[in-house]
C-alpha cells in the first residue's frame, strides 16, 4: 500500500499531523503502510510525540471503593479537574499491591507475592520481569521490600531497584540487613549487590509520595539509629548509592518526598496536631542545599499531603476523606472529589500520566497484551 507515501502532502506536514493524534490511533495507523509504520516507530517520532505540547500531563487518581472492596482509577480530562473518566486500560487489578511511575508513560507494577512487571497501558503492553534470584541466609526472615523505578538517561534503559529488608532472628534487635538487586530492561535480568554499605545498616527507607526519580537518580527518605533522618539516592547510570542530608528542623516532624517544579521536595507536617495542621515545603537545589519555599495552612482537617499537581497546587486528603486541591500562591482550596465519595473511606494515590509510544517489548518480544481481565495478568498477580 503505497498511497499514503505518494500523497501530495509534504513529509513534514504528514509527520506534524500524525504527532497530533493519540496513541491508540497511531497504533492503528502503523498498519496502513510500511512508510507510516516506519515514521511512527522511529525514536525521533516517539520522543517528539511524548514531549509535544498537545500531549499534556493528566492527573490519575487511585481510590478505594469500600462497597466493592476494589480500587478504581480515575483519569481527569484537563487541568481544571472538573471531569474524569475511568478507562478500562487503566484499571489495575486489586492483586497489584503497589504501582510506581509513570516514567515516559511506563508503570512498574508490584504484585502481592513480589512479582514485578512493566506496563505501557496506552500501547496495551505488559512485560513480566524475571524472578529475583534467591540469596537469603537461613537465619534471616523477609521483613519488607522497597522499590525504586527509573531510567539510565545515557541509553534509555529502564531500571528497577529492589531493596529487600530482613529480620535477623539470631540477634532480635532492630537491625535490618538487606539485599539490593537492580533489574535492567535491556538485559532483562537482575544484578545483586554483595556490599551496599549505605543500605546494609540500621537505615530503613520509606516509599515516597510519588515516583521520586529525577534526572537519572532515584530518592528515598530514610531513618536510621531510630532518630536520624536523611535521603538515600541511587544513580541509575553508575548504580551507586549516596547519602544526602536534610534540614535539622524537620527531623522532629513526619516527612515525605515528592517532586516540585523539576526538583526534589520534602513535605513535613506535625501529625500530632489534630487540627490546624501546617505543611512545610522544602526544595533541594542542584548543590543538594535546601530552601524552605513556603508553609501552607493551617488546615482544619487534613490526613496528609498527597503531592503536587502542576507547579503550584498541592493535593491533600482531608480527615473526611475528600480529595482537595490547594493553590499555594493564591492560597485557595477547593474540593476535587466530593461526588465520588461513598460510604466508608478512600485511600488515595496520585500519578501524573501522559500517553506514550515508548515500547517495552525488548529483544524477543517478551510483552503480553495488557488486559486486566485476562488470565495471563490474573495468574501473574495472583496471591498464591
Amino acid at each position: 500500500m503505497e498511497g499514503p507515501r505518494n500523497s501530495f502532502l509534504p513529509e513534514d506536514v504528514i509527520v506534524d499531523i500524525l504527532l497530533r493524534l493519540p496513541v491508540k490511533t497511531l497504533s492503528q495507523f502503523k498498519c496502513v503502510c510500511k512508510h507510516w509504520c516506519s515514521i511512527i516507530g522511529s525514536s525521533s517520532f516517539v520522543n517528539s510525540h511524548l514531549t509535544r505540547e498537545h500531549n499534556q500531563d493528566r492527573l490519575l487518581v487511585r481510590h478505594y471503593k469500600p462497597r466493592e472492596g476494589d480500587n478504581a482509577y480515575a483519569l481527569y480530562l484537563d487541568d481544571t479537574l472538573s471531569a474524569y473518566e475511568e478507562p478500562d486500560y487503566l484499571q489495575i487489578p486489586t492483586s497489584v499491591s503497589s504501582l510506581m511511575g509513570p516514567l515516559n508513560g511506563i508503570f512498574c507494577l508490584i504484585g502481592m507475592m513480589g512479582r514485578i512487571a512493566l506496563m505501557n497501558p496506552a500501547l496495551r503492553q505488559f512485560r513480566p520481569l524475571p524472578s529475583v534470584p534467591p540469596n537469603v541466609q537461613p537465619h534471616l526472615t523477609t521483613y519488607d521490600d522497597l522499590l525504586g523505578f527509573g531510567m539510565d538517561p545515557n541509553n534509555g534503559d529502564f531500571k528497577v531497584v529492589l531493596i529487600q529488608y530482613f529480620w535477623n532472628e539470631d540477634t532480635d534487635v532492630p537491625h535490618f540487613p538487606s539485599q539490593v538487586s537492580v533489574y535492567s530492561s535491556s538485559m532483562d535480568s537482575w544484578k545483586q549487590f554483595e556490599n551496599a554499605d549505605l543500605v546494609n545498616s540500621t537505615r530503613y527507607a520509606f516509599r515516597s509520595l510519588c515516583n521520586t526519580y529525577l534526572n537519572g537518580v532515584y530518592y528515598w527518605l530514610t531513618e536510621f539509629n531510630e532518630t536520624d533522618v536523611a535521603i538515600l539516592a541511587f544513580d541509575m547510570s553508575t548504580e551507586k548509592f549516596q547519602e544526602i542530608q536534610v534540614p535539622d528542623c524537620i527531623k522532629s516532624k513526619e516527612g515525605d518526598l515528592a517532586l516540585y517544579q523539576d526538583s526534589i521536595a520534602l513535605l513535613s507536617c506535625d501529625l500530632d496536631k489534630e487540627f490546624d495542621k501546617c505543611v512545610d515545603i522544602w526544595v533541594m537545589d542542584k548543590d543538594e542545599c535546601w530552601t524552605k519555599y513556603f508553609t501552607v495552612g493551617p488546615f482544619q482537617e487534613i490526613k496528609w499531603p498527597l503531592g503536587f499537581w502542576k507547579n503550584n497546587e498541592l493535593l491533600l486528603e482531608t480527615g473526611s476523606s475528600l480529595l482537595t486541591l490547594y493553590d499555594v500562591f493564591a492560597r485557595r482550596i477547593r474540593t476535587v472529589e466530593s461526588l465520588r465519595k461513598e460510604n466508608g473511606f478512600f485511600i488515595y494515590w496520585i500519578f501524573t500520566y501522559k500517553e506514550s509510544l515508548v515500547s517495552i517489548k525488548g529483544d524477543g518480544n517478551k510483552c503480553k497484551l495488557w488486559d486486566a481481565s485476562s488470565e495471563i495478568v490474573k495468574d501473574f498477580f495472583k496471591s498464591s
